[in-house]
């Protein structure tokens, strides 16, 4: 994955979640491992402890996120 498409992809995935959310939640996705860039990074965290409850919803946004990624990379 291309250092541009990680930047989108955290993008979309902090997007999602401030929507799905409605702005609760301190938590929010990073790169991991935390503190990496973009062109270092290997996946995604959240960007400190969370609950149960924060981390199902994260859960859920990035798995929506990731196929929406999966299923544009198909196409084009």
């Amino acid at each position: 994955m291309s250092k541009t498409i990680k930047k989108r992809y955290l993008k979309a995935l902090n997007r999602h979640l401030k929507k799905e959310s409605a702005g609760k939640f301190d938590t929010v996705f990073v790169f991991y491992p935390p503190g990496a860039k973009a062109k270092d990074a290997t996946g995604v965290t959240a960007s400190g402890s969370a609950d149960v409850q924060v981390l199902a919803v994260m859960e859920a946004v990035q798995a929506r996120v990731f196929a929406k990624f999966e299923d544009s990379a198909k196409l084009g």
